[in-house]
């Protein structure tokens, strides 16, 4: 069904839901813990919702403006790749909830992911977990103008996700934008939490907050990016090999600049490529004294 704004407001002819969604699409709710929750298409609001944000999808409209509401507590497990697909142009999944009523997407199979398959998708205040050892990549980015903000990635004992967000191969995730997100990644065997290995355009990353042990790096890739922008990031990272907070190909191109790094190496927590550096900190994990400026003033 077409929601329409049931349990909405209008102010002079522009919906508002809560005081927090301007939108003239659809809203959809999803509310797992629901005794009346139901994939079918007579739910869809939330004194009826889905049972799943899978489904939703399946219900909205491409450039529509549409939105999904996950309901606090709802959660979603997948052990196949591409168990939750966003391949809808436009639409924006949005969380609701804090803490442990934060709505949670688990992925239950090493290659269980998030696919990311359409334009112009946002994700809001959703905490994206583990339940497998060694999921290979947790979320799947393969289109353009992808936003992500204020989201979870956790772990917990043997149970981690080797890559949390992958770019696309090619060109065609270019606009990414990463921001306000919190990882908690402490596995020995992640690589990545960020990884670049395609040529995209305009990445941003941003304002994150990453704690874990990313053995390749939290932030880069072998891609060759370009105009990106990484900035006013924390990253501790447990990892004892070099370069491992951020590291970009040799000829990317953007601005890196006014990040906190740690890492277990004692040097080298930032490789820019051809990125311009601006007041980027790093000390070793254990060090006792304020970080120094990396790259180092030349």
């Amino acid at each position: 069904m077409s929601t329409n704004f049931p349990n909405g407001v209008s102010s002079f002819g522009v919906p508002v839901l809560g005081g927090s969604i301007l939108t003239t699409g659809n809203i959809f709710f999803a509310d797992s813990g629901a005794s009346n929750a139901a994939d079918t298409p007579a739910n869809g609001s939330k004194r009826q919702p889905y049972a799943t944000i899978d489904y939703a999808v399946g219900r909205c409209t491409a450039s529509n403006g549409d939105h999904i509401i996950a309901m606090p507590g709802h959660a979603e497990t997948g052990s196949a790749a591409g168990f939750l697909a966003l391949d809808v142009a436009g639409i924006t999944l949005l969380g609701i909830g804090r803490g442990s009523d934060q709505p949670t997407v688990t992925a239950t199979g090493a290659l269980a992911d998030v696919d990311i398959d359409a334009a112009n998708v946002t994700i809001e205040n959703i905490n994206f977990v583990s339940g497998v050892a060694d999921n290979a990549v947790t979320l799947d980015v393969n289109a353009q103008d992808f936003t992500i903000r204020n989201c979870r990635f956790t772990e917990s004992s043997g149970l981690n996700m080797l890559v949390a967000i992958q770019e696309g191969t090619t060109t065609t995730a270019s606009r990414m934008t990463i921001e306000n997100c919190v990882a908690n990644c402490p596995d020995t065997s992640n690589t990545h939490f960020v990884n670049l290995p395609g040529t995209g355009d305009g990445h941003i990353i941003r304002g994150n907050t990453l704690v874990g042990d990313w053995g390749t790096m939290a932030i880069g890739g072998a891609g060759v990016v370009t105009n990106c922008l990484i900035t006013h990031n924390n990253i501790y990272n447990a990892a004892t090999d070099a370069d491992a907070c951020i590291s970009m190909a040799a000829t990317a191109t953007g601005m890196i600049s006014w990040n906190a790094t740690a890492a277990g190496h004692a040097a080298q927590g930032i490789i820019p490529g051809d990125c311009g550096c601006i007041e980027n900190y790093y000390d070793t994990a254990s060090g006792d004294a304020s970080g120094i400026l990396e790259p180092a003033a030349a």
